[in-house]
């Protein structure tokens, strides 16, 4: 095999190696980036059990509670069904992280977020970021107050056993 077989080779083959990698990625990032978890309650006492358990756990509080149907048809768009956007936060985390300068681009992310909606099938889900593949991907202040955001959301959410995995 000669130098210029053996370079076509290599290029042909990291081509496919990248495209069939972005490929995975793309069909796996929608469970990899978000975890989606099927309530076994109704919409509203859905919404009623998780913002009671944010309000007993400690440090945290309630900022807002978004009906994101309703927000949707104000402005003229269609209805989706009953979804609302529960935005919780920890002052003593958020001031961890943000802080230092080097870490104020991490207040996209604050306050947490919570969905609650109901799909066409009749059922109710909860949806939230992936956490546990966001603190792997920094080091440092970030991945510990990440993880701290994990536990105290993990229990949140228990009543529906959820816990955050990397898959």
């Amino acid at each position: 095999m000669n130098r210029f077989t053996l370079a076509i080779g290599i290029i042909i083959g990291f081509a496919f190696g990248a495209f069939f990698t972005g490929l995975t990625f793309k069909i796996a990032a929608p469970n990899i980036l978000f975890k989606e978890i099927e309530s076994p309650y109704s919409f509203d006492k859905t919404v009623e059990i998780i913002t009671n358990r944010i309000k007993r756990q400690p440090g945290w509080h309630i900022v807002s509670i978004i009906d994101q149907r309703e927000e949707i048809l104000k402005h003229g768009g269609p209805d989706i069904g009953p979804m609302k956007i529960i935005k919780f936060c920890n002052a003593d985390l958020s001031g961890r992280m943000l802080i230092a300068d080097d870490r104020k681009f991490f207040g996209v992310k604050v306050p947490a977020s919570i969905a609650v909606y109901e799909k066409s099938n009749g059922k109710v889900y909860i949806s939230v970021m992936n956490s546990k593949v966001m603190s792997k991907l920094f080091s440092g202040t970030i991945q510990d107050v990440i993880e701290d955001v994990i536990r105290d959301a993990e229990q949140i959410l228990n009543f529906v056993h959820f816990r955050y995995t990397i898959f």
